[in-house]
């Protein structure tokens, strides 16, 4: 459904897919071939209302990703043209979506964007609003004036930024003077503590322990 919506509405899109929905996907597994384009079915009628989709079919591009631990998985896009954008291209590309998941990571569980101070509309605007200015705020703040190594690429570490930021915020925005004072050794330490970025390096996801219970969403 959201590959025909893309499509549509003429959005470029490179996504992971796996076999459990998609027996082209399965079919293309098989085949051991470094690239495909296929046509999906059209949309059902039901779901052609429901999300105003037009019942045509779509056709899409699947691609071979060996990863360098040999994890061989397939990456589905809406840009069909193989001269303009090889299939070897996309792992790189795929890769990329790692910063905005943690982005969403940090957002949802250092910052509980669902921890709310209140039910009504106005209190889930007040906290989405600050908790995100928050995180804004962090990020530039930790790359404010940040030092540069000759030797190797770094970047901030998030985590430990909001953890030594979080407490100063709301005062330096309301202009408390000593917490001014104590921003900027903060940010000293901030710099100083930064992550090196080594090429090629991956941190494998160790395997998932079944829940004991619903995650609160589902609830």
């Amino acid at each position: 459904m959201m590959v025909a919506a893309l499509a549509q509405r003429e959005i470029a899109f490179c996504m992971r897919v796996d076999a459990r929905n998609w027996n082209c996907v399965t079919a293309f597994a098989r085949s051991g071939e470094a690239e495909r384009v296929v046509t999906l079915d059209a949309p059902s009628e039901r779901d052609a209302r429901d999300y105003e989709l037009a019942r045509t079919p779509t056709t899409v591009r699947l691609i071979r990703d060996v990863t360098p631990s040999g994890r061989v998985r397939v990456l589905m896009t809406s840009l069909l043209d193989a001269g303009r954008y090889p299939a070897a291209s996309f792992g790189a590309l795929y890769h990329q979506r790692w910063r905005i998941e943690e982005a969403f990571k940090r957002l949802k569980h250092r910052l509980r964007l669902e921890a709310v101070t209140g039910l009504d509309y106005l209190a889930l605007q007040q906290d989405f609003g600050a908790k995100i200015l928050a995180d804004n705020l962090c990020t530039l703040l930790s790359d404010l004036d940040a030092p540069h190594d000759g030797q190797c690429a770094s970047r901030p570490n998030r985590v430990y930024a909001l953890g030594a930021l979080k407490p100063l915020l709301g005062p330096c925005l309301l202009r408390i003077r000593h917490c001014l004072e104590n921003l900027i050794p903060v940010l000293a330490v901030i710099h100083q503590t930064r992550c090196r970025i080594q090429p090629s390096r991956s941190y494998p996801r160790p395997p998932r322990k079944a829940k004991p219970h619903c995650h609160l969403a589902y609830k």
